[in-house]
């Protein structure tokens, strides 16, 4: 039976920042409507858009009471805090991101909401699950298959804490996670955020099925982001490598006020060796013992050759 036709289903909060986004955010509306699972309410908040956008949602907000339009006097936060504080208003139990360009295809709550209500346990332990997309372009063509593809799949720590493979738009948590959250700064995009958290102190699961389209277009968030790396990458490292080691300072500094599980102080040690410790051979061991997830292979193997080189890595994690 479909969780959708149980009275009982708990309610989900998909919370939603809008910035200019009239050219997609109607279908994106449209994709949350024919959700198969209807236990959902729908909050928006506009961060400063120019455009239409904030007509487009009062016009599904009047059609739909499952639609609720935010109004505050925040102004604009940018994209990262705008989602933090959207998850900061909400009292449902369960809580979804929603990127303005994406489509969801329809079974995407259902079977999101089935995984974490698994693996969270009967203790409500902080659980986070995420999904893979199809990557497209602004006409929903594809550009690739999968965005995260086989990297989704490295369960634990381990398969996050470099590379990571928590895609914003595709994640549903429930309220514990979000409790463990507010402990700690949030310095980092919510994705990564939530991830390492849930890692570090509950359970994270993955749907390898493509449960949206993930849309690409001249003003969006990987678009540039991938220009400003390649304007800043320094010629001994790769750009996605100077990037996750840029994180270093992050685990090791904000995430320690939290009651880590026994195995994620383990993989965490490892991963701070690899910056801290002085022999290369252990370094070496430990990335082949961990098998950690990359972005590219040739991250990996950019990585070794750092560490045989004995170059300093904590100098690159302070590398902005």
């Amino acid at each position: 039976m479909s969780a959708a036709s149980n009275d009982a289903s708990p309610h989900i909060a998909i919370v939603l920042s809008t910035y200019n986004g009239e050219a997609y955010i109607a279908a994106q509306l449209d994709s949350l409507i024919a959700q198969t699972y209807k236990h959902w309410r729908c909050y928006i908040r506009d961060d400063g858009s120019k455009d239409a956008s904030i007509a487009i949602v009062k016009r599904y907000a009047s059609q739909d009471p499952r639609f609720v339009f935010l109004e505050d006097q925040q102004g604009n936060l940018g994209v990262v805090q705008a989602y933090f504080y959207l998850f900061n208003q909400v009292n449902e139990d369960y809580i979804a991101a929603c990127d303005q360009d994406d489509v969801w295809f329809p079974e995407k709550l259902e079977r999101s909401l089935t995984l974490l209500k698994r693996i969270e346990t009967a203790q409500k332990i902080p659980a986070l699950v995420h999904t893979d997309s199809a990557f497209v372009d602004s006409q929903l063509h594809s550009i690739r298959d999968k965005f995260i593809g086989k990297r989704g799949l490295k369960s634990g720590l381990n398969g996050i804490i470099i590379a990571n493979s928590v895609q914003g738009g595709s994640i549903l948590f429930n309220r514990a996670l979000n409790n463990e959250s507010r402990k700690i700064s949030a310095r980092l995009p919510y994705d990564y955020h939530l991830g390492m958290i849930a890692e570090l102190t509950g359970a994270r699961g993955f749907i390898s099925d493509k449960m949206l389209y993930y849309r690409q277009h001249n003003s969006s968030s990987i678009a540039l982001n991938d220009a400003k790396l390649e304007q800043h990458t320094n010629s001994d490292i790769s750009a996605t490598l100077q990037v996750s080691l840029s994180n270093y300072r992050h685990v090791k500094q904000d995430f320690n006020a939290l009651n880590w599980t026994a195995s994620a102080k383990k993989q965490v040690s490892d991963y701070l060796y690899l910056f801290e410790g002085s022999s290369k051979l252990k370094k070496l061991y430990i990335l082949l013992k961990n098998q950690y997830a990359f972005y590219r292979r040739k991250d990996l193997l950019n990585l070794i050759v750092l560490i045989l080189k004995h170059k300093n890595l904590l100098a690159l994690a302070n590398t902005k």
